[in-house]
């Protein structure tokens, strides 16, 4: 029997096709089958300064289903939060577009345009949980590197974007109410016939807001950066798996599928968690801009600030914990954050630039 191998959904497009494609809704409905996981998540930067995000999770892993909620919010001045609960009894409509559990509702309206969540998990289990009510309308179009799946081994693992939106918020955190807007991205992420901890050994994903520094005395118009890479497990090829793109004011400027995560300045966890964390991550992308030119940016990203380690295994219910630890050793979530952050940009015909703005970051290590 041979090698099984990954086959990345750039790989398989071919010649003269665009590799980034537009997603559209049906991209973003609710699938929930197979073996396999299925995740719905909203990032958001809102203008006090409060950044997160807040997701809803299932998997099905040897017989046993689990649906999960996760939700982080670290607001300045104050330490981060995480909760992660059982959800129960997910609830999918006959559309697919409307979605829900214990704690938890996400529903899109009729065209996707408009997002609705509402966080509730935090606050039914202790009087001092978070809670929160997002909106969220999409001001760009949707996107997809291929036909959006990537294939490892005999599974598939697929990661659908609604880069840029508008974001309104009521929320409340640390026994404090507050309203505040700002702006948001839309992952929707799902594999089949492969368990979860299969799909990639490490991940990178960040998601930077920004204004151009030749334009801070201008208008405020938003520039977002984000990008997702992992790295498939070695009996499956050892593939970087990535896609990234770039907005401004709002609309998709830019989609890069040719994407290199470079670790700097590692060294030992101080927290046990036994890895060995970068200080500094080198993302270099490469692609095209909407209208076809050639595209590249540069993120010379710095996270110091170290806002909360997620131990997956600690977090896991019994029965599934037992199945991960007999083929992970220690699953670790570390989410950063840096307020001084810059990416330079170079488009075909342009001058380069940079943005100027913040950063969330998440790295995730499995052994």
């Amino acid at each position: 029997m041979g090698l099984k191998k990954t086959i990345t959904a750039a790989s398989l497009v071919h010649d003269g096709h665009p590799i980034a494609t537009q997603a559209v809704p049906k991209d973003f409905a609710w699938l929930r089958d197979s073996t396999g996981s299925e995740t719905q998540t909203l990032y958001f930067h809102l203008e006090n300064g409060v950044v997160g995000f807040v997701q809803i999770a299932w998997a099905y892993l040897a017989l046993t289903t689990t649906i999960e909620t996760n939700a982080m919010f670290y607001a300045p001045g104050h330490d981060c939060v995480f909760e992660t609960h059982n959800g129960h009894h997910l609830k999918v409509g006959k559309d697919s577009q409307q979605y829900e559990c214990k704690g938890l509702a996400m529903g899109w309206n009729s065209d996707f345009s408009k997002l609705t969540v509402k966080y509730t998990a935090g606050k039914e289990r202790s009087a001092k949980g978070m809670a929160a009510q997002f909106e969220f309308s999409r001001t760009s179009d949707g996107y997809k590197i291929g036909d959006g799946k990537n294939h490892i081994g005999d599974g598939t693992a697929a990661h659908y974007f609604y880069p840029a939106g508008t974001v309104s918020a009521e929320c409340e955190i640390h026994g404090k109410k507050f309203k505040a807007s700002g702006v948001g991205m839309f992952i929707h992420a799902h594999s089949g016939n492969i368990m979860p901890y299969n799909v990639g050994v490490e991940w990178n994903m960040s998601f930077f807001t920004g204004q151009r520094s030749d334009k801070l005395d201008g208008p405020k118009d938003t520039d977002t950066f984000h990008v997702l890479q992992y790295t498939t497990p070695e009996n499956v090829g050892a593939v970087n798996c990535s896609q990234a793109a770039l907005t401004h004011d709002g609309k998709l400027l830019a989609v890069f599928w040719e994407n290199t995560i470079e670790f700097h300045e590692r060294h030992k966890d101080p927290n046990g968690s036994g890895y060995k964390i970068p200080d500094r991550v080198m993302i270099t992308s490469v692609g095209k801009t909407v209208d076809g030119r050639t595209a590249k940016a540069t993120f010379d990203a710095r996270p110091a600030r170290r806002l909360h380690d997620i131990d997956v295994l600690g977090e896991m219910p019994f029965v599934i914990k037992r199945l991960v630890q007999a083929l992970i050793t220690k699953p670790f979530i570390f989410e950063r954050y840096e307020d001084t952050a810059k990416i330079t940009v170079e488009i075909e015909g342009e001058e380069p630039y940079d943005i100027v703005g913040c950063a969330f970051h998440e790295l995730t290590l499995m052994d």
